[in-house]
């Protein structure tokens, strides 16, 4: 995949995270003012208006269904995580592949934090723009660091300089595995297994079934072939019952994996809200043992 095309893939999400913002009180699934920063006037313009949100709404349901309310439920979810473990008094946070995340700029005491984004080039320099243009300057709490995840390694990139590797680290690892190959996947995991005890990982997979095209979710073969006309093809998924054995190597615990039914459950439910969630993708909280 191009680091352009990279560039316009981190959009993906992060428009639905926008719509979100426009939801009245006790139905918006979590607070994101700052993901405005990142969309053009005209954009902002436009969101104003609740037929043209129903609109791209629809569009990427039309897509793939319940590509929305993944995106929403997957945000949400890892916020979640994300606070618990900042109130447990985690220290230091690594957003592997950051895009558009903007957490480190919302999350209650976050500036507390140190915090390391790790991305291609080209994504960290547009976004760092974006960001002094909003802030003024640099968040001082932030380290960007470059990396290809397919041609380098965390190690390679990451200095004891950046991260003190004495205290527990939480890394989140969101929208991006299904992009890079099994074995890069497989070095990033090697880097967090290196992690001192008390660290934990958050992280989205493709099911490994919607991967090699045997998935009985309506219309996934076609999502998939977009993709690859895209030069964005999905290159690893995991079967849900072998997470435990594929993280063991790596020291790690699986703590929760969720997905469409927990989202309901725990987030949709409770406050009447309906919105399809795809099954295609699901996030896992481990910790490192």
């Amino acid at each position: 995949m191009s680091h352009n095309k990279s560039w316009r893939t981190a959009f993906l999400p992060a428009t639905p995270r926008l719509i979100e913002q426009y939801e009245i009180n006790g139905m918006r699934l979590f607070d994101d003012s700052f993901i405005k920063n990142f969309h053009s006037k005209f954009t902002l313009f436009m969101m104003q208006f609740k037929i043209i949100r129903d609109l791209e709404r629809m569009m990427l349901d039309i897509f793939s269904k319940g590509a929305f309310g993944l995106i929403l439920c997957r945000t949400k979810y890892i916020d979640d995580v994300l606070q618990i473990s900042i109130d447990n008094g985690i220290q230091q946070v690594v957003i592997l592949g950051a895009g558009l995340d903007t957490r480190p700029y919302r999350i209650e005491s976050s500036d507390n934090l140190k915090v390391v984004e790790v991305d291609l080039p080209i994504m960290q320099n547009i976004k760092k723009r974006k960001v002094r243009k909003c802030l003024g300057e640099l968040p001082t709490h932030i380290t960007y660091v470059p990396i290809d995840f397919n041609k380098q390694s965390l190690e390679e990139v990451l200095s004891n300089e950046v991260l003190d590797t004495g205290k527990p680290i939480f890394f989140i690892w969101e929208g991006v595995t299904q992009y890079i190959t099994e074995e890069a996947v497989k070095s990033t995991f090697r880097f967090i297994s290196k992690a001192v005890i008390g660290s934990a990982v958050v992280f989205s997979y493709i099911l490994k079934d919607v991967i090699d095209k045997t998935s009985d979710i309506e219309g996934i073969n076609d999502v998939m072939d977009y993709f690859i006309t895209k030069d964005q093809s999905w290159e690893f998924g995991l079967e849900p019952s072998n997470v435990g054995e594929f993280l063991k190597p790596f020291k790690l615990i699986t703590i929760e994996d969720v997905g469409d039914s927990y989202y309901q459950e725990r987030y949709l439910k409770p406050i009447g809200r309906k919105l399809d969630v795809s099954e295609m993708e699901r996030v896992i909280y481990a910790k490192k043992i």
